[in-house]
């Protein structure tokens, strides 16, 4: 069960993700321009901005069964009408765009589903490490997803490609129709509790100062990830490959404490997964100050400074996730994920349209501070403290 909700996330994370990393070879193979490749693939970022709540709400009320059955399928349809589409010698780029758009917003459903089953199948004790693999599948399958695009695309071209993805979207249907069903409805005490549990997640402030947090870590993290390049480049005169090889070892190092920070969890009973959340962001703030110092300080503390900023970018989510997916409980899970998933969406987006305009004004330094080290404190102060864990002969 739990598998085939991982590999239904890996399976988006390649398609919607690892296709904006090749953006370069889609646009020689389709014949986009600049302006025409940013809309083709910003239809699929607004997508799942505008969608991964809706979905939440829907899989509180439907099951998580349906509204993966739902999304997968859909985006299969999408997908194969794009390799369709993508056959011909110069495809419409509106067409390209809505059907990308309908292909991320109808994939997006796997995210929060594929996460709140895990509170409903297990029990409390092993959330933190569940969750931390099931966010973690996001960066992985990205990675593989950039490796497939860049092969398929080079070899066979986009209309192929396209094909395959929907295939590997049919597979997961497949196994989402015999193998997934909805958990057992399962008592309230069994979860970390707020003071009322019957209420719904979207009145429960700690719900959203957890989305909130997530949006503004999320800001800080895809500044260091997208940027680290760039900033190395033009600050300290490192090549681009530098800064392209300290961000896959940010990822794959940080990827790993992030599974490593959910079993603490789960396993060590006085980490909190409050502490860990915060521990990330204040090592974030730290290091992305000596960063915003830039040439006042050898190249190499700049580097490796940014180095550990982007590796505790990476290690806050699993905690993160199961975090607000607690404060929910198992009946509002889907709705609280929903509205996490969009708000880090929204925040991944938020650097990506504005650090290359205030780099151009203000210079690296104070734009690290802006979209780095102002957020990461901000989260720190946002993010509630760990909530009271009661038993079940406690509520009885």
């Amino acid at each position: 069960m739990f598998g085939v909700g991982l590999f239904s996330q890996m399976v988006f994370s390649a398609t919607f993700l690892g296709l904006p990393a090749s953006s370069i070879l889609l646009r020689s193979s389709l014949d986009l321009s600049a302006v025409e490749l940013a809309a083709v693939l910003g239809g699929g970022s607004i997508a799942v901005v505008l969608t991964e709540f809706p979905w939440g709400l829907a899989t509180d009320r439907v099951g998580e069964r349906r509204v993966l059955l739902i999304g997968v399928v859909g985006a299969a349809l999408a997908l194969a009408a794009l390799a369709a589409v993508s056959s011909s010698a110069r495809p419409a780029v509106w067409m390209l765009a809505s059907l990308l758009f309908i292909g991320a917003g109808m994939g997006g459903a796997v995210t929060g589903p594929s996460g709140s089953a895990v509170l409903g199948w297990f029990g409390t004790r092993r959330h933190g490490t569940l969750l931390s693999l099931r966010v973690a599948a996001v960066p992985v399958g990205g990675a593989l997803g950039t490796l497939a695009y860049s092969w398929l695309l080079t070899g066979w071209g986009p209309a192929a490609t396209f094909g395959v993805f929907a295939v590997a979207c049919v597979s997961c249907a497949l196994l989402i129709w015999v193998i997934v069903f909805d958990p057992p409805k399962r008592a309230e005490p069994t979860a970390v509790v707020a003071r009322n549990p019957a209420r719904s997640a979207l009145r429960r402030s700690g719900v959203w100062r957890v989305a909130a947090s997530g949006l503004l870590l999320d800001v800080s993290q895809f500044f260091v990830l997208t940027f680290a390049a760039a900033l190395l480049a033009e600050e300290h005169g490192y090549p681009p490959l530098a800064g392209v090889t300290a961000a896959a070892m940010m990822q794959l190092v940080g990827g790993a404490l992030r599974v490593a920070a959910g079993v603490g969890t789960d396993v060590i009973r006085w980490m909190s997964r409050a502490a860990v959340v915060r521990a990330s962001a204040i090592v974030q703030a730290v290091c992305l100050v000596i960063v915003a110092l830039g040439s006042r300080l050898p190249a190499s503390v700049s580097f490796t400074a940014l180095v550990i900023a982007g590796i505790a970018s990476c290690a806050w989510q699993g905690a993160h996730f199961a975090h607000i997916a607690t404060l929910a409980g198992p009946g509002q899970a889907g709705t609280a994920l929903g509205l996490n998933n969009a708000a880090t969406s929204l925040g991944a987006f938020v650097p990506q349209a504005a650090a290359g305009a205030l780099a151009l004004q203000l210079g690296w330094g104070s734009t690290t501070l802006v979209l780095g080290f102002i957020p990461a404190v901000l989260a720190t102060l946002v993010f509630p403290g760990a909530p009271r864990r009661v038993t079940a002969t406690s509520c009885t």
